[in-house]
């Protein structure tokens, strides 16, 4: 992976965060799997402001991104579209997780 480019990229993951409904009853879990991992993109963002990301900065936010599409319990069609319009900004080719 090379760098990615970060204001397309955090501005796709951000709108991704945005826009998902929470599907997770949990309002502890919910500070826990949605506000603090988005607290930690911003932060990054603002960190890596003018200079492409590392493969292990970009990596990091996808994983928050994750842990944040788990809490919220997006539907997969809906995570697909979000993770493709992130990959598409980011210039990345991505990896789903999952079984073999």
């Amino acid at each position: 992976m090379t760098q990615t480019t970060g204001s397309e990229f955090f501005g796709a993951v951000l709108t991704a965060i945005a826009c998902t409904r929470n599907n997770g009853p949990d309002g502890d879990a919910y500070d826990q799997g949605v506000v603090e991992p988005a607290r930690r993109i911003r932060a990054l963002e603002e960190e890596t402001t003018g200079r492409g990301l590392t493969t292990d900065e970009t990596e990091r936010v996808l994983g928050w991104l994750e842990t944040i599409l788990d809490t919220k319990r997006v539907p997969d069609a809906e995570r697909e579209y979000h993770r493709d319009r992130v990959s598409r900004a980011g210039g990345l080719t991505v990896v789903m997780r999952g079984t073999a």
